[in-house]
């Protein structure tokens, strides 16, 4: 099934929503500010990645990515190319995974990603819809977009792998040029931690096609 995400604060990020609430619980962790408590915090961002509580992939454009899983029988067919690739980020499931718009932890609440469905009016008067299953807005012209959505892997630890693309010839509109696909490898252990922040990795797809053609 392929599934169309809008990014805003310039990244996506996968983590475990349970995993998430027991380490918020651990920590001793009240704020819902946790985008801006991670990046503030290093002890805390640093035992988030290694833990394999969630995986941030900063720095990218923001705007709408086509998003898949390896696992789950979803690939990019000849009309995209690939343009990056990286593995390694340790993640944890338990009930399931989420990637999200990494906006979502500006202000988190846990009850937005559980539920039957709500539809209510945001801050910022959109539309909006929270579930267990996705979460979207939408927008004063009419259109639907999606910022989180759940995918069913099974409960263990993994290392994530992530692989960018681009379309070959970009289409106009609201679709998605760009897209990531990720990677679930069963683990019985971390034995590592890579920090998907460290200038080694450049998730930006859209930059990476823009250098490209100049």
């Amino acid at each position: 099934m392929e599934r169309v995400i809008r990014t805003t604060e310039y990244g996506l990020c996968v983590f475990s929503l349970e995993m998430m609430k027991g380490f918020l619980k651990k920590e001793k962790i009240r704020s819902k500010k946790l985008l801006a408590l991670f990046q503030k915090d290093k002890k805390k961002y640093i035992g988030l990645i290694k833990e394999g509580i969630w995986v941030p992939f900063p720095g990218i454009d923001s705007t709408r990515y086509d998003i898949r899983i390896k696992n789950l029988g979803e690939n990019f067919d000849d009309e995209w190319e690939e343009v990056l690739e990286y593995g390694g980020f340790n993640i944890e499931t338990k009930g399931g995974v989420w990637v999200s718009s990494i906006g979502s932890f500006l202000e988190f609440d846990e009850n937005c990603f559980q539920g039957e469905g709500r539809e209510y009016r945001d801050k910022y008067n959109f539309l909006s819809y929270d579930s267990a299953k996705e979460r979207w807005y939408k927008t004063y012209d009419g259109n639907v977009l999606y910022t989180d959505f759940w995918y069913d892997i099974p409960d263990g630890k993994y290392l994530l792998n992530v692989k960018g693309y681009a379309k070959k010839t970009f289409d106009e509109g609201l679709v998605a040029n760009c897209g990531f696909q990720y990677e679930f490898i069963k683990v019985d252990q971390f034995t590592d931690c890579k920090n998907p922040r460290e200038d080694t990795y450049d998730f930006n797809v859209g930059g990476i096609v823009r250098a490209r053609k100049k």
